[in-house]
């Protein structure tokens, strides 16, 4: 039987990748993590490029053939390694439709009474503006989609200053608020 595409998130999660991607290659986590979700798809035998793969998970094409270039000049382990690493990251990564989360997480977009709810709840004082940073945060972190790719950005590609904004508001959030913030992600529409 092949892999199911729906279960493979755009980036392997930051946890597995600690745990059995990390020192396989010299490229940064974020596009090791992606080079594993595009290896991931490239099993499927429907799957017959690096562009194929990305298309497949939610991604543009041109996105999966740089990072596939970028990172496989920079592998330190063998294919067999490589592939054996990318099978345990999947097979302890959360079993989940990712394609039906990224949708759910989009339609979402415009619409802020569970954000509300959950800063009203969890974080008083949070500003209504950073809506968009709660979107993106389970985007990222329920999803384990692509930062880049966030329904925030409407199809464009995010600023320096956008991402840092995004990274201030995901850095500021403690244990309970992050956990709270998932939830949402499963419980509010």
């Amino acid at each position: 039987m092949p892999i199911n595409l729906l279960v493979i998130p755009q980036v392997i999660p930051h946890e597995q990748y600690l745990e059995h991607l990390a020192g396989a290659s010299d490229s940064s986590e974020a596009t090791v993590r992606l080079f594993a979700s595009l290896s991931l798809a490239r099993l499927h035998p429907d799957v017959n490029s690096w562009a194929a793969a990305a298309e497949a998970l939610g991604t543009p094409g041109p996105m999966g053939v740089r990072c596939a270039r970028a990172c496989s000049a920079t592998m330190l382990v063998t294919a067999d390694e490589w592939k054996a690493r990318i099978w345990r990251a999947i097979e302890q990564t959360p079993r989940e439709n990712y394609r039906a989360l990224e949708a759910k997480i989009r339609h979402r977009l415009g619409m802020s009474d569970w954000f509300d709810e959950w800063a009203r709840r969890h974080r008083p004082g949070t500003r209504r503006s950073s809506y968009g940073h709660g979107l993106t945060w389970q985007w990222v972190h329920v999803a384990h989609a692509h930062l880049d790719l966030s329904p925030l950005w409407k199809g464009r590609t995010p600023t320096a200053k956008d991402r840092a904004g995004y990274r201030q508001f995901e850095h500021s959030l403690n244990d309970k608020q992050q956990l709270e913030l998932g939830l949402a992600g499963y419980t509010l529409d």
